[in-house]
């Protein structure tokens, strides 16, 4: 990543601290993307106060936006100077005036939501004080409203449905919606007519908070939104020049039921689909059982509720915690109430699937239009995006389903209408197709699968899959048979092992339609977005739907917002991104940034090692007949470099399978050796492993820490040389985990972490990127041609192969390159562990002999590269290193 020229006028950041160079430049990048209304691609070295940097670039912009001292900077560019003085001060005057009215108007609309919400707060309370509310103190106590219409299975059976209409009736009333006998003027107006509720006026007005721009912060796991939140507490910015009256910082934010639902039954659900489906059956269910956290918008006392929640929520600046509690408190939901705070906030937090699924946006009402949009920790967006849109169905799941909705319409077929049964019956042949399918499919494990051998077969191209979709969507059918499914496993009796077993299996038949229903709206996906794989594992077969082009369904994010800021620690290689995420955006739109790191330069050390101490060559590839001597040259590497080392070293090696290997050769007793080579390790330093199993990740990290900071350990004899740890590229500990001063002197990577080059994902997307870039170079080369010759058929066909040759040596260098990309990013996550701060020192090893090739050291971070001093004429034998490595830490 090349760095950006950083020519931007003095201005004041209100960092809560004395900012760094690289800070400063940060920000001002930051700052002027947002302005220019650009993509951003930012990176800043972990330690280096990233997120404070991003704060406040971001928030220092939106206060000058709503500065009239900003008015000049854009009036600038449509004044004329051969006009008169006058007339260009009389204009600059209107537009004064007129920004100052549109704030004006802000504030009184504003203070209108507010006197409202003032008058029937005032209207509860008398109503509380008469003893005429409806409301009691404990929501799970609230009286039970008469249900004189509740037999057993209404509950389970959706909506009248009209095939032609295509719209769900209510039982209990008519549907207004599409009335095929009455003009569109008159739909129309019965349309308004119906909306005329009367809180409407009020939405409109808050409505309008939506064309404020706001910041939409997103980052992949809930902790890293946590750090990021109490940043935001951190620095204070002034008041807006234009909205005093609204002059605090406005933050929301916005989580998953998972994280935010308060009702004691549904909250203890560990799985959050099973925490979905529950939450929605509950506010299906009748008045005296819904859940009784969910507000009412047509009852005044819940209004009045929803809004103190909101204005609780933004008197300060809270994370996902102090919603739970403010719930809680209130007898409020969270999760439904957040959404009400979002219009009015400048500040959004929200994990990637809120954010990058439009499904999610729509359900939390979310706009992104000329919004600022920040994804931190954005080295992960490509594989995020593609893990997001990708799926997979078994064989048993097609069974389970398929099972489940033939029970419920055997059930409930007297009751369900005409238009119902044709669709619940095509959602049967849908899945019948797809079992017959997949028991039929003779290919290997990982061959390719055409979408139209699914979708044309058996006469499945004469069903709708859309309207299936929406039919879905609309009756909610899926989550009917899911709850009447469960149902039976509840009215289930248990009293013998032949019941046990009889409940197991209906607890296993539980559908997954709405999966199903996702995958085979994926297969509608053009051919070119994503490819379909056969797999079996441990005895069942899958259909696994990977997409390829993950540019698609990010352009409507890009198209939407004012401006799109990619941040990370490590965004390098940054030209993944280019090609394959903003491949529609000019290039000059792209601002990229890479900053240094606050460390002085002599705190950071790198080198290559390429030859062992016995001289043998460092390459490390999962080859069965050189793993026992690669390994054996590692460990006296290894026990070479803790004896300059001091405290912690980290190891991260290419796998789990990789790194079992190798300590199992350590373990070995040697010819002539008194200890093994494990033994002599962990005698210097001791030694620490990366468990597979995530519950115990924590233990282990405990023990190293504790290892390193226990005083009595330095007085043993052979223990004075603190710990080592061994840790995976890709695992728990390379990512999320500060290894900061003595925890990690030093950074050993190990090999280089190639993802498995045959797997079926892999030679998808490298196929792929081959195509995209074979097309583009051939249409480019053959208009070139076409311009020279004025008559097609004149070009000579040398030309064309020549042009044929180029694309497919073109071709290959980018699938290449792709390849080496996905690695490095892994790498480059890995290394950035160790210096946590501006006082931190340590020393980074690569030790594999192709880490001294200059295009894989072109893929590291700056501010790594910048100090490396391996290159063609630096010894990068082992002998060679450990002095430098002395000399490193004698000098601190």
């Amino acid at each position: 990543m090349s760095e950006s020229r950083i020519d931007s006028p003095e201005r004041d950041f209100h960092h809560p601290y004395t900012p760094y160079k690289i800070q400063l430049d940060f920000m001002n990048a930051l700052y002027d993307t947002i302005e220019e209304g650009k993509i951003g691609i930012l990176e800043s070295p972990t330690g280096t106060g990233k997120s404070l940097s991003l704060i406040c670039g971001a928030m220092t912009w939106l206060r000058d936006h709503q500065s009239l001292s900003r008015l000049n900077s854009y009036q600038g560019t449509h004044q004329d100077d051969s006009e008169p003085s006058w007339v260009r001060e009389y204009h600059e005057k209107t537009l004064n005036e007129q920004k100052l009215r549109k704030y004006r108007e802000l504030e009184a609309r504003i203070r209108r939501v507010r006197d409202t919400e003032k008058r029937e707060k005032t209207n509860m309370r008398t109503k509380n004080w008469l003893g005429l509310s409806n409301e009691t103190r404990n929501p799970l106590k609230k009286a039970k409203a008469a249900d004189t219409n509740n037999d057993e299975g209404t509950k389970f059976i959706v909506g009248d449905w009209d095939s032609d209409l295509e719209d769900v009736k209510s039982k209990s009333g008519a549907n207004c919606k599409e009335i095929s006998n009455v003009s569109s003027e008159v739909q129309e107006l019965l349309k308004k007519l119906v909306g005329q509720t009367g809180n409407n006026r009020e939405d409109e007005e808050q409505d309008e908070f939506d064309e404020e721009v706001k910041i939409f912060y997103a980052s992949r796991t809930h902790s890293q939104l946590t750090q990021f939140v109490q940043q935001l507490r951190l620095p204070k910015f002034p008041a807006s020049e234009l909205c005093q009256s609204e002059s605090n910082l406005r933050h929301v934010p916005l989580s998953s039921r998972k994280q935010l639902c308060i009702h004691p039954t549904v909250s203890r659900l560990r799985d959050l689909n099973a925490i979905n489906d529950k939450c929605t059956e509950l506010q299906q269910n009748p008045v005296d059982r819904k859940c009784p956290y969910m507000m009412n918008a047509r009852e005044v006392d819940d209004r009045v509720k929803s809004r103190d929640f909101r204005d609780r929520v933004l008197s300060d600046i809270r994370d996902i915690e102090d919603m739970a509690e403010i719930g809680n408190s209130m007898h409020v939901c969270p999760y439904y109430a957040s959404r009400g705070a979002v219009q009015m906030s400048e500040v959004v937090t929200l994990p990637y699937p809120l954010l990058l699924q439009s499904s999610y946006r729509k359900a939390l009402s979310i706009s992104l239009k000329n919004q600022i949009v920040i994804i931190d920790e954005a080295h992960n967006l490509l594989d995020a995006i593609t893990s997001l849109f990708s799926m997979a169905i078994s064989y048993s799941d097609i069974v389970r389903s398929k099972s489940c909705v033939e029970t419920y319409l055997a059930k409930f077929s007297k009751r369900l209408n005409g238009g119902n049964k044709v669709y619940i019956s095509q959602i049967i042949k849908l899945l019948n197709v797809l079992e017959l399918f997949l028991v039929g499919f003779k290919g290997s494990n990982g061959a390719e699968v055409s979408q139209n051998d699914v979708l044309l077969k058996d006469g499945v191209d004469t069903i709708n899959i859309f309207k299936i979709e929406h039919y879905l969507e609309k009756s909610k059918l899926a989550r009917k048979v899911e709850s009447y499914a469960t149902h039976l496993v509840q009215s289930a009796t248990i009293d013998d092992k032949e019941n046990k077993q009889k409940k197991k299996k209906v607890i296993a038949s539980v559908p997954v339609l709405s999966k199903i229903m996702s995958f085979l709206m994926a297969l509608t996906n053009p051919s070119n977005e994503g490819r379909v794989f056969f797999e079996q594992v441990n005895g069942d077969r899958f259909l696994k739907y990977l997409l390829l082009d993950p540019s698609f369904h990010f352009k409507s994010i890009v198209e939407e917002a004012r401006c799109v800021i990619l941040a990370g620690g490590t965004m390098e290689p940054v030209g993944d991104y280019m090609r394959y995420l903003f491949p529609y955006v000019p290039i000059e739109r792209i601002r990229t940034l890479s900053c240094d790191h606050v460390i002085p330069g002599e705190n950071l050390g790198a080198w290559t090692i390429a030859t062992g101490p016995t001289g043998t060559d460092l390459t490390f590839t999962f080859d069965r007949q050189r793993i026992d001597m690669i390994g054996q040259e590692l460990g006296r590497t290894i026990a070479n470099l803790m004896f300059v080392i001091p405290d912690g070293m980290v190891v991260f090696f290419p796998s789990y399978k990789y790194m079992e290997e190798v300590c199992l050769c350590w373990k070995k007793m040697l010819p002539n050796a008194s200890m093994t080579l494990w033994d002599q390790i962990n005698k210097r330093k001791t030694i620490f492993q990366e468990p597979r199993d995530s519950a115990q990740v924590e233990a282990i990290l405990s023990s190293y820490a504790q290892a390193l900071s226990d005083k009595s350990a330095v007085q043993q004899p052979l223990k004075t040389g603190g710990a080592i740890l061994l840790a995976v590229v890709g695992g728990k500990m390379s990512e999320g985990i500060n290894f900061s001063d003595y925890l990690a002197r030093g950074i050993i990577m190990v090999g280089l972490p190639f993802p498995n080059a045959k797997s079926a994902d892999m030679v998808a997307k490298r196929r792929y990127v081959e195509r995209i870039t074979y097309d583009e170079i051939q249409q480019r080369e053959l208009a070139l041609l076409r311009d020279q010759y004025s008559d097609e058929a004149a070009i000579p066909p040398s030309k064309i192969v020549e042009i044929e040759n180029a694309c497919r040596q073109a071709a290959d260098g980018a699938s290449r390159e792709y390849y080496e990309n996905v690695c490095m990013r892994a790498v480059n996550q890995s290394i950035g562990r160790g210096i946590r701060h501006a006082k931190d020192y340590a020393v980074i090893l690569f030790v594999d002999s192709r880490f001294g090739n200059a295009r894989i050291q072109n893929k590291l971070p700056k501010w790594i590269r910048d100090r490396m001093t391996t290159g063609p004429t630096t010894d990068m034998k082992i002998g060679s290193v450990l002095r430098n490595v002395r000399e490193f830490f004698k000098a601190k």
